[in-house]
């Protein structure tokens, strides 16, 4: 028993090995060392492909070794041999024929103003109160506090006072989803290779929680799209979105 566990345990660890380990990386620009938005990023012994964000960063599995290579559509071919430190970074250099195809660049810009914008707006409404379909305790404190007994009376019990509750209720459900799927979107479009109809088949594959994309962080959430990636392009069921074991 102890020899088949201790088989086991070494055949997986040497497929985790294999694997490699997650890396962040930069793509910084040659000639003024910021980072480059919407750079695809290939490992070429396991052919991972992802997109940097706006901040230029990359999420990819790796092995000591490895080839990582950028490629983009406004600075040339460039690669590392990566030798296992923190944090690799690319440095790739701008083409020179970048202003003659700005009309490429427009969705890409568009998209990483976009993403900017869905971030503030799902801030905004996580700082919102939860809409309520009743009265809650401190709403009628309030009241009472105020003295106004006969307003509580009317928002408790009124159909016109339960119909705006309502409204506020699946406005804000609304938006949550909206959002959600949004960052999604937008989140797998740098992520992975996905296209067109595949992105809404790898979303529903994914079935994460509104809530769950709306207040991880762009870490963990790109890390969760790429595991479910894998099952994805595996045929193999997906599962919720869960915390990241190494930060228990």
């Amino acid at each position: 028993m102890l020899l088949g566990s201790t088989a086991l345990w070494l055949t997986t660890f040497g497929s985790t090995h294999a694997q490699g380990r997650y890396v962040v990386g930069m793509v910084f620009d040659q000639a003024n060392q910021i980072g480059v938005n919407q750079v695809t990023v290939t490992n070429k012994r396991t052919l991972q492909r992802v997109r940097t964000n706006t901040a230029g960063r990359f999420f990819i599995t790796a092995l000591p070794g490895d080839s990582l290579i950028a490629t983009s559509q406004t600075h040339a071919r460039a690669g590392i041999r990566w030798d296992g430190s923190d944090k690799p970074v690319i440095t790739v250099n701008k083409l020179p024929y970048v202003v003659d195809r700005s009309y490429d660049l427009a969705e890409v810009t568009v998209k990483a103003k976009r993403y900017e914008e869905v971030k503030r707006e799902i801030q905004q409404l996580l700082a919102e109160p939860v809409a309520s379909r009743t009265v809650t305790g401190e709403q009628a404190f309030d009241r009472l506090a105020d003295g106004a007994g006969v307003t509580l009376l009317y928002e408790m019990f009124s159909k016109e006072a339960k119909g705006r509750r309502k409204a506020a209720v699946l406005a804000q459900e609304y938006r949550r989803q909206k959002l959600a799927n949004e960052r999604m979107r937008l989140l797998v479009d740098q992520a992975t290779d996905l296209k067109g109809s595949e992105v809404d088949q790898f979303i529903d594959f994914c079935d994460f929680a509104d809530d769950d994309v709306l207040q991880a962080t762009d870490y963990d959430l790109i890390r969760a799209i790429q595991t479910r990636h894998k099952l994805f392009r595996s045929g193999r069921r997906s599962l919720r979105l869960s915390p990241d074991p190494e930060q228990k």
